[in-house]
């Protein structure tokens, strides 16, 4: 056996094609970094999504909270609308009721020496506490001592409507009417009360 080498006897190749320039090796590390670029920017994503979910379900639950809240609130001021209306409503009663003392006063006083009352009665409307019904029953005086009584009813700021009056023997009258309170704009107005208005 020889132990001679033995030659290469291929002859030299010349380069086909031109080499990469060295920038190029620039690309598998770009490559790689875009990659762990982008895991990082869905496992950001992922996180960013759950807590928006989270943050949506939160606000959902606020938003039914404050509505319930808002159904309450409007409930409670329904209720305070109620009770102020029926407070307007005990105030007005109030303002409009009168009392009735100096009604019934006023009457007896307005009777002269020789009349006197037989029956006198004052019934308020429930409803219309400045109306109050009306009836006197009296004898002696006749057509002038019911004058008289009206205007003293005048004078304490009472209006009568729808009257009835029906007169009998010995000068009895028997006199009903609905009273109305009006302001006294003149005390000394005497006017007759015995119409219907």
């Amino acid at each position: 056996m020889s132990t001679q080498p033995f030659h290469d006897i291929k002859t030299e190749r010349q380069d086909i094609t031109k080499p990469l320039p060295r920038i190029l090796i620039l690309v598998p590390v770009i490559f790689c970094i875009s990659c762990v670029a982008a895991i990082a920017l869905n496992l950001l994503f992922f996180f960013k999504i759950k807590e928006s979910e989270a943050a949506k379900i939160e606000w959902q639950g606020i938003i039914e909270e404050e509505t319930l809240r808002k159904s309450e609130t409007e409930k409670q001021i329904e209720l305070i609308k109620d009770e102020d209306r029926r407070a307007k409503d005990v105030y007005d009663w109030v303002g409009g009721s009168r009392q009735l003392q100096p009604l019934a006063v006023g009457v007896a006083r307005s009777m002269g020496v020789k009349s006197s009352i037989e029956e006198l009665s004052l019934v308020r409307d429930v409803e219309n506490p400045h109306q109050i019904r009306i009836g006197l029953d009296f004898v002696n005086g006749g057509q002038k001592q019911l004058d008289s009584t009206l205007s003293a009813i005048n004078e304490l700021g009472y209006r009568a409507y729808s009257a009835n009056q029906t007169s009998g023997e010995g000068g009895q009258v028997d006199y009903q009417a609905t009273l109305i309170w009006q302001k006294v704009s003149n005390k000394n107005n005497n006017l007759s009360l015995n119409n219907n208005e």
